[in-house]
């Protein structure tokens, strides 16, 4: 009996389970007997034309309809690139090469899809519905024409009217002005500078595009926006800003807009933009804080899935390192840490290695100067956040405590572990070590705020007492060496943390304790100053402490608690730049008229802290909420990690 010849089609079983199939005509396969299983043919596609409904309907709207599904640059319509992916022509077997997501376009431009994990498996199931088309537009364009065929011709049409007058509106309020090239140029030089310690861009890839013209304007608003905050005087006079506030806030107006309008279509670099404007913080009562942008950049960033590693299959070695870097920079267990808040990033939930010395290579080698110990602070902050999360939890009614002393022990061995020349301090320690034993000391600060059994404790003999000794010590360093404006960003919630604690010790101290904590509050209040126009958050904050500060200092209050006569003092402004502080013969005066802040610690703290940054309980615990006798700052049966 002569043989069967073998079908070409695989069976159904086969094909799901991706595995040769040996079916003849008229003879079930070796794999569904052994299953005992029907089998069935499937239904080949292989070199039929494949369309989506929509597509049949596009050409009977018009060419108006054509027309407004191209030209909405900020949805993702916009596109002179060849298709996403290069399909294999149909000869034989040879796989079909399906587009996926997410994956870099040839554009360079990487589009947000909400939704590609279903996406992706529809295409790799049943094809992509837009092979054979004579438009050879991205299969993202294809996606968004396809929903705008099956409005109809009047919706399109105010479609097409509403982006219009968003493009007039946000061009009007100067969104794709650009500052001189000498301005730009001086603004990215800093910004590069100053950004080793968050290296979320490929800096030879975005110098190209900036040469070619194809930059991103919102990515470029947000680098200006973050450089203001470290360029020199000159760099702000000879953009022709009145003053830095006005710089950084045209920026992040601009950059702001922007987003708003939904312009930008790439979405790693709506990512990396957001990031950048967390660093703007205009005032206590502003919702778009730093907390509310690095959440955009990681609901963002898990909608990519970069917190998935087979998401980085179909990159290129260049966009692993990049994306790693940028997903590990938005982790931010310290921010909330500081703010109280929940993470927007569960560690358990992600499965990305952590960063090592080989995710810099590329950018060690494009970028001129940066230093292996920047990398080394990157690594090492990196495995700190991911320590603290992994082992930190907050409970609050319920908390015992547990939990952060399992933490300290983890990060005791993670600090036993850096390399030597992190590991010691010394006057001449690079500003990379000083910061990472500030990062160090920070955690352990916050977990032993956190701890209910510590939280109330904070004067001498107690590890918040010394541990807000270790990080003067280390401001003091910083400034001696004149690293300050150099170390600013990573420096501002370690000072208000350690500010915060001294201001508690000099309202419930004795008279020894008052005095030391009132001198080191005053080189905290000192920085404070010198920052204010870089951090405009700090100039709400302030005139808070400085008023705290007077009404709790040292010769304002005796042993046993009665208060005495006060005084007038002055403070300083952001706008002289000079720090006025109490006369150091009578740190305790205060006048209860002096103005607003003194009058508002005087009404209830509680109104002056209902969201403090940081340690947003803090006040609250000490002055409303403590007892009338002070705390005792050491409890015999409590030992201390």
């Amino acid at each position: 009996m002569p043989r069967s010849s073998p079908v070409k089609i695989a069976c159904r079983l086969c094909h799901d389970r991706r595995v040769k199939c040996d079916r003849s005509e008229g003879v079930a396969c070796s794999n569904c007997r052994n299953a005992r299983r029907q089998c069935e043919l499937i239904i080949s596609r292989r070199g039929r034309r494949r369309k989506l409904l929509p597509l049949t309907t596009q050409a009977d709207l018009g060419s108006d309809l054509s027309e407004a599904s191209r030209n909405v640059p900020y949805e993702g319509l916009t596109s002179s690139n060849p298709p996403l992916t290069t399909h294999a022509q149909d000869d034989g077997d040879k796989p079909r090469q399906e587009p996926c997501f997410p994956a870099q376009g040839p554009s360079g431009k990487t589009p947000y899809v909400g939704d590609s994990s279903n996406l992706n498996y529809l295409i790799q199931q049943f094809g992509n519905p837009f092979v054979g088309t004579t438009d050879a537009r991205p299969l993202q364009d294809h996606l968004h024409g396809a929903m705008l065929a099956r409005l109809g011709r009047p919706t399109t049409q105010e479609i097409e009217k509403l982006h219009i007058s968003t493009i007039e509106r946000i061009k009007n309020q100067g969104a794709f002005d650009l500052p001189s090239q000498e301005t730009s140029q001086a603004l990215l030089d800093c910004y590069f500078h100053f950004s080793l310690a968050a290296p979320i861009l490929d800096k030879s890839r975005f110098l190209v595009t900036l040469e070619e013209g194809k930059s991103s304007h919102l990515l470029l608003n947000a680098i200006y926006l973050a450089a203001t905050i470290n360029c020199s005087d000159s760099v702000i006079a000879g953009a022709g800003f009145v003053s830095r506030y006005a710089a950084s806030l045209t920026f992040y107006q601009r950059a702001k807009s922007l987003y708003d309008a939904g312009y930008e279509t790439d979405a790693i670099a709506t990512i990396q933009s957001t990031f950048l404007m967390g660093y703007w913080w205009n005032g206590l009562l502003e919702h778009k804080d730093p907390w509310y942008w690095v959440g955009i950049s990681v609901g963002m960033a898990q909608a990519l899935g970069l917190h998935r590693i087979k998401s980085y299959n179909r990159l290129e070695e260049k966009e692993r390192k990049l994306w790693r870097r940028l997903w590990w920079m938005a982790m931010d267990i310290n921010l909330s840490m500081l703010l109280d808040r929940p993470p927007h990033v569960q560690g358990r939930l992600c499965n990305v290695p952590p960063l090592s010395e080989a995710d810099f290579d590329q950018a060690s080698g494009s970028q001129v100067g940066y230093p292996d110990e920047a990398n080394t602070f990157v690594i090492n902050a990196v495995q700190l956040a991911r320590t603290v999360d992994r082992f930190f939890t907050i409970k609050f009614d319920e908390d015992s405590g547990h939990s952060q002393d399992i933490c300290l022990e983890q990060i005791s061995l993670c600090s036993s572990s850096l390399s030597p020349e992190f590991k010691s301090l010394s006057p001449s320690s690079s500003k990379w070590a000083i910061l990472t034993h500030i990062l160090y000391q920070e955690y352990r600060l916050l977990l032993h705020r956190s701890n209910p059994r510590f939280s109330l404790n904070t004067g001498p003999g107690t590890p918040t007492f010394e541990i807000c000794a270790e990080i003067y010590n280390m401001l003091e360093i910083l400034m001696a060496s004149d690293l300050l404006y150099a170390a600013a960003a990573s420096i501002v919630a370690p000072v208000l943390s350690v500010l915060s604690i001294y201001i508690v010790n000099i309202h419930r101290g004795d008279t020894g304790v008052r005095w030391i904590s009132h001198h080191r509050a005053q080189l905290c209040m000192l920085i404070l100053d010198k920052l204010q126009d870089r951090f405009p958050v700090l100039a709400a904050f302030y005139p808070i402490y400085e008023s705290l500060l007077r009404r709790h200092s040292a010769g304002g209050q005796t042993q046993d608690g009665a208060r005495v006569a006060e005084h007038s003092a002055t403070g300083s402004s952001m706008g002289n730049g000079a720090s006025q502080l109490d006369n150091e013969s009578n740190p305790g005066s205060i006048n209860p008229t002096a103005g607003l802040f003194d009058q508002v610690a005087q009404d209830g703290m509680g109104m002056a802290f209902p969201f403090s940054f940081p340690f947003g309980n803090l006040f609250e615990d000490v002055f409303l909420n403590s007892p009338s006798q002070p705390t005792a700052y050491c409890e015999d049966d409590i030992s201390y990690p």
